[in-house]
């Protein structure tokens, strides 16, 4: 088994837009920023993911399986931190042990066997 951290990387990249979107679209929510322009933008941001979808699969050879599994985890995790790091929001008890699984999870994505 090798560690591979293209999928990841690819996963990172994903998730950074996953990130951006979700955030305006909290900002919206928030009244932050308008609707008028928000969700449009939102909306083109997560507009690119099947692109880098598409490109993780051609360079790094995983099925789509994976890949939609190591970018749902990042994502996941990264938009946890957001949420607890930017807007202040709460996750508590077995919710926190559910984050540091994902993140086990994600080392295991990152395997590779041989053959």
């Amino acid at each position: 088994m090798n560690l591979s951290l293209l999928p990841i990387v690819f996963g990172v990249g994903m998730a950074l837009l996953d990130v951006v979107m979700m955030s305006t679209v909290k900002q919206v929510t928030a009244g932050a920023i308008p609707v008028r322009t928000g969700i449009p933008f939102a909306t083109l941001v997560y507009a690119l993911e099947p692109l880098i979808f598409w490109q993780s699969m051609v360079v790094t050879g995983e099925s789509m399986t994976i890949m939609n599994l190591v970018w749902d985890l990042t994502s996941d995790v990264m938009i946890t931190l957001l949420g607890i790091f930017w807007f202040g929001e709460k996750v508590r008890g077995l919710r926190v042990v559910g984050v540091c699984l994902s993140l086990v999870a994600l080392t295991i994505f990152a395997t590779t066997e041989e053959g």
